[in-house]
């Protein structure tokens, strides 16, 4: 169905260029650092690649996976005018924001690229108490929040 809502239409639109923009990243990434497609890892050594290297590609894939997040959030609640929806998305792309700053700025240990969940390891099981691990405790918050608010809806 269309919508005459500008904001709603505008905010749809842009989140599909931001996904369209991502997607280029990512073909990038697998063509150009890769080498070549990897079945079933390519994907997860992206995220690994997005949240803990430091380079233009990786941090314009983040960028365009947050406002595309973003874009998402505010289409949502356009349609369906929840402040509580509303307010879980955006948490849910403060985390992958979040992390990405801890990841990519204040993560001491050795990165290990070529493990497929090596992400969600260090996000999972890092218990790191300095001061630049604030942000991971707040993604992990930003997460939780998003979490239990998405499965109570």
């Amino acid at each position: 169905m269309i919508s005459n809502d500008i904001i709603l239409n505008a905010s749809s639109f842009m989140l599909l260029l931001l996904l369209l923009l991502w997607g280029v990243c990512f073909f990038i990434f697998v063509y150009r650092n890769l080498g070549g497609t990897k079945l079933g890892k390519d994907s997860l050594l992206y995220f690994n690649y997005m949240f803990f290297k430091r380079d233009i590609l990786s941090s314009c894939a983040l960028i365009f996976l947050v406002l595309g997040y973003v874009a998402a959030a505010i289409a949502e609640y356009r349609r369906g005018l929840d402040n509580l929806s509303l307010i879980s998305n955006l948490s849910g792309g403060m985390s992958f924001f979040l992390f990405a700053l801890y990841g990519k700025y204040f993560y001491q240990g050795l990165i290990d690229n070529e493990k497929p969940f090596f992400f969600i390891k260090v996000f999972l099981t890092k218990l790191d108490l300095s001061l630049g691990s604030i942000f991971l405790w707040l993604s992990r918050l930003a997460y939780v929040t998003w979490l239990i608010i998405f499965i109570s809806n």
